[in-house]
């Protein structure tokens, strides 16, 4: 199970009017800015640091990955990702586009259930009129999806089926690292882990302040302690309390 990723929507009215253009064109994150957008959710949630789409378009920009009267260029995602020091490779050369039976989209969902997270770039159908890059997660057994362009439940927990007809390109993001599960201990082990503990915290030397010279016979003389108290073993902040008490009114 991934850990749900950061979310934006380039249609955000912060940063939707602002330019995502090159030369040429008149282009604005709201209208073109997908797989930017995709991408800053991925790298804000891998590194912790703030990286906005405005961020990532204009890295895009100036890294000529903007395509003219387009979107962004599909070469775009893996130096992207290698700026933060994150792995991300292209799954398929080919497009699996109205191929919802291909084995890249089995492929694609192995890797997600390994932890990473995935860019799809979708065609026509639910999600797009054209084309459009969202970001996969996985979650309760299923595909779970942040789309810049929509909070709507059917585009963000599609069906498996038209989601496998409609996705043609896949990246893969390795979160593997963020997405490991933190291991459990039952309470069994517990109790063997301080069993072992206080065996091996009992077999150290006695301290010098400690050693036995005859206050242990005193001690058990005056009450304070029986031939049946372990003192290998944790005592309670009452118990240490009753024992000084005792020791100080011993005579």
């Amino acid at each position: 199970m991934n850990k749900q990723p950061v979310s934006y929507l380039q249609t955000d009215k912060r940063w939707k009017s602002l330019p995502y253009r090159v030369k040429g064109e008149d282009s604005t994150i709201g209208g073109s800015g997908c797989g930017p957008t995709a991408a800053a959710m991925a790298i804000e949630t891998l590194t912790g640091k703030t990286f906005t789409p405005v961020d990532a378009c204009k890295w895009a920009v100036d890294h000529g990955y903007k395509a003219l009267n387009q979107g962004t260029y599909y070469g775009y995602f893996v130096p992207q990702f290698e700026a933060f020091g994150i792995k991300c490779r292209r799954l398929n050369g080919a497009s699996v586009y109205h191929k919802p039976d291909s084995s890249v989209h089995d492929e694609m969902i192995s890797w997600l259930k390994k932890g990473y997270y995935v860019i799809a770039l979708m065609k026509k159908g639910a999600w797009t009129k054209g084309g459009h890059f969202v970001l996969v997660w996985w979650a309760d057994n299923k595909i779970r999806i942040n789309d810049p362009a929509s909070t709507k439940a059917a585009r963000l927990n599609g069906d498996v089926k038209t989601f496998r007809n409609e996705a043609a390109y896949y990246w893969l993001i390795d979160a593997t690292e963020y997405n490991k599960e933190e291991e459990t201990v039952t309470y069994e082990q517990w109790k063997e882990f301080m069993d072992r503990y206080l065996k091996e915290r009992g077999e150290l030397p006695v301290p010098g302040w400690a050693q036995n010279n005859g206050e242990w016979e005193a001690a058990m003389e005056a009450g304070i302690i029986t031939k049946s108290t372990k003192p290998q073993d944790l005592c309670t902040k009452a118990e240490a309390a009753a024992f000084a008490l005792r020791a100080v009114k011993t005579p």
